[in-house]
């Protein structure tokens, strides 16, 4: 079961080549804009960025297993440590835990965990070791001083930090094995049986006490409106996946490139050009239209000013649909049905076909065997509230869909997906679970209630109330 687990993950390593159509209707485009005006007026000095990244390549045991990301980091360290001399706007830091079992470039098979840093004065090879096999890549001390380094070190006008290995959303339910936590998140470690949750991640970032040009959150299945919420406070904005990330910091060069190249100034249309180049360069080197996971593919560059219209929206369509329910009991479902053209029934079955990541991530039967795949549910928020309000003649559920779907429109600064993913107008992803399961795996004591997008929107309400028949 753990092989199929991470059976197309394994892929992200590869370098391949593809084309790309956006996340509007129109085929064959991409959605990019300018956003609301940058904090502070636009300046003409071209501004210094510290690429800040920190990595996990996934421990022994998924290195055993052919599973481990320490290939993929290795590449995109290479190019900083020996293929290419950074300019002198752009700087990197990078602080990686090696998988043991791993013997590369860099590493001879012991793991450990080292930083260094580069800038056009400095290249980097003088390794400082930071902690063995047992270091806590999730502990926010860890992240927050890492940060503090990497800006004593690389001192600069922005920084970027990037997050890179294997991702799962926000997930409160069963762990992958007996070693591995039940709440899921980004970079797991199999050493310690960790990810970093949305909240260890939140604190770290907290403590670092940085905000952020952007945060890249380099791993599979991390566009979630859980994290989003909670970490748009730090920085302007947030670069992540639905889907498949296809390891894409793998081509961080590229990023490098397009700061030393692009970037004149401190405004924010200037900067989303740039990532959108970044994209489809890097993208159009990575990966090939021949690929299993070619259908796979999505990024989505957030701006982290907009989010709080999407939490608004979010808890709108949430009060209206708990509205909804309750009205149901209070009158019953022969009336309700009179009134509304359909039952509460009806409008979950029709939310039970929301857009489902993983459906294009594994086929059916991969699925129905894996019960990590199984419980990762992880759906399209936008996509809910449309098949809920077209179940239903209710005019403030329309209304609120429609509300929810503009606002996350209008916060995707830049927005790139393949072929078959294109079809969908793609939101942010987030959890969708029923009643049923919510108590089997009591959720509440997971965490979810403590999130702050849970704090602001009540999704738990929902989560908590419905019956909808979910496919997995």
């Amino acid at each position: 079961m753990r092989a199929i687990e991470y059976i197309r993950t394994i892929v992200i390593a590869m370098f391949m080549s593809l084309t790309f159509t956006g996340c509007d209707d129109i085929a064959g485009t991409n959605n990019t804009g300018t956003t609301g005006g940058t904090t502070d007026p636009v300046t003409q000095e071209t501004p210094t960025y510290t690429i800040i990244y920190y990595a996990s390549g996934g421990g022994a045991e998924d290195a055993a297993a052919g599973r481990g990301l320490d290939l993929a980091i290795e590449k995109s360290v290479e190019y900083f440590l020996d293929k290419r001399k950074l300019e002198k706007n752009v700087k990197f830091t990078a602080c990686i835990k090696w998988s043991k079992g791993y013997e590369g470039k860099y590493v001879n098979g012991d793991g450990q965990t080292y930083r260094f840093f580069i800038d056009k004065d400095h290249n980097g090879h003088d390794f400082e070791w930071v902690g063995d096999n047992n270091y806590a890549i999730n502990d926010p001390n860890n992240i927050a001083e890492f940060i503090r380094w990497s800006k004593e070190v690389a001192p600069s006008d922005e920084y970027i930090v990037v997050f890179s290995g294997h991702g799962n959303g926000w997930h409160p339910q069963v762990g992958i094995n007996d070693t591995i936590e039940s709440t899921r998140g980004i970079m797991r470690d199999t050493d310690t049986g960790r990810y970093i949750s949305c909240e260890e991640l939140n604190m770290g970032l907290e403590l670092a006490d940085t905000h952020f040009r952007m945060i890249f959150l380099g791993s599979c299945l991390m566009n979630t409106i859980e994290y989003v919420t909670a970490l748009s406070q730090h920085c302007d904005y947030i670069l992540a996946s639905s889907h498949i990330s296809i390891m894409f910091t793998t081509e961080l060069n590229l990023l490098a490139h397009m700061l030393e190249r692009e970037i004149k100034s401190n405004s924010d249309e200037e900067f989303v050009t740039g990532i959108n180049d970044y994209l489809s360069n890097g993208i159009n080197t990575t990966i090939s239209n021949t690929d299993h996971v070619y259908d796979r593919i999505d990024f989505t560059l957030t701006d982290s000013r907009k989010v709080d219209a999407i939490i608004e929206a979010t808890k709108n369509f949430t009060d209206t649909i708990i509205a909804l329910y309750d009205e149901e009991e209070s009158i019953g479902e022969e009336a309700f049905k009179k009134k509304h053209g359909a039952t509460i029934a009806d409008m979950e079955l029709a939310m039970a076909e929301s857009y489902y990541f993983l459906g294009q991530f594994m086929d059916d039967q991969e699925i129905h065997e894996s019960e990590y795949i199984r419980q990762s549910f992880t759906y399209d928020l936008g996509d809910i509230a449309l098949k809920a309000s077209s179940a239903l003649d209710n005019a403030a559920l329309k209304s609120a869909y429609e509300a929810l779907h503009k606002a996350s429109q209008d916060a995707q600064s830049v927005c790139y997906t393949t072929t078959m993913v294109s079809k969908k107008k793609l939101h942010h992803s987030v959890v969708l679970t029923n009643a049923e399961k919510w108590e089997e795996r009591n959720y509440d004591d997971s965490g979810y209630e403590e999130l702050l997008f849970n704090k602001r929107t009540g999704w738990s309400r929902l989560l908590k109330r419905n019956n909808i028949p979910l496919k997995f």
